[in-house]
């Protein structure tokens, strides 16, 4: 008997706040730059020769230098998954993921094919009818005329 196959798409659609909120979960984990001072400002930048990627500017220190770091499409793939996955937003772990800029912010995109196998068959006996469990054939089920039921 064949599998069935499903081809699950989806796309989460992040605007550029929660993918800053992904990025700081994620980067005090490993007590990055985001975690050792206060974003100012983040921005989506398109760039050719670098790659795509979001800008975040971070006040540090005693002397308040602001610095820029770039996040690049792995890193932030990365801080996604794993803030999905503290919020118990459920991900598949196989599947193609891919991210891109848009208007209204990142798109995480995941592609997936499933195949699980088909229900059995009824069975039968020779005559061709099908076998009921004893005491489960359509004659033996007694409608319940009772009003009350205990549980």
């Amino acid at each position: 008997m064949a599998a069935l196959t499903i081809k699950e798409s989806r796309k989460l659609v992040l605007p550029l706040d929660t993918v800053v909120e992904a990025l700081l979960h994620f980067d005090g984990k490993s007590h990055g730059p985001l975690s050792r001072g206060d974003v100012l400002q983040a921005e989506m930048v398109k760039d050719h020769v670098h790659g795509d990627g979001i800008d975040v500017a971070v006040r540090t220190g005693v002397d308040h230098i602001v610095d820029w770091h770039r996040f690049n499409f792995s890193s932030i793939a990365a801080a996604i998954i794993s803030y999905c996955r503290s919020k118990r937003i459920p991900l598949p772990y196989s599947g193609v993921k891919s991210l891109e800029l848009s208007r209204d912010g990142i798109t995480f995109n995941i592609e997936n094919t499933v195949s699980i196998s088909r229900r059995p068959a009824v069975r039968e006996d020779l005559s061709g009818q099908v076998r009921y469990a004893k005491g489960y054939e359509p004659h033996a089920i007694q409608p319940n005329t009772r009003n009350e039921t205990y549980v």
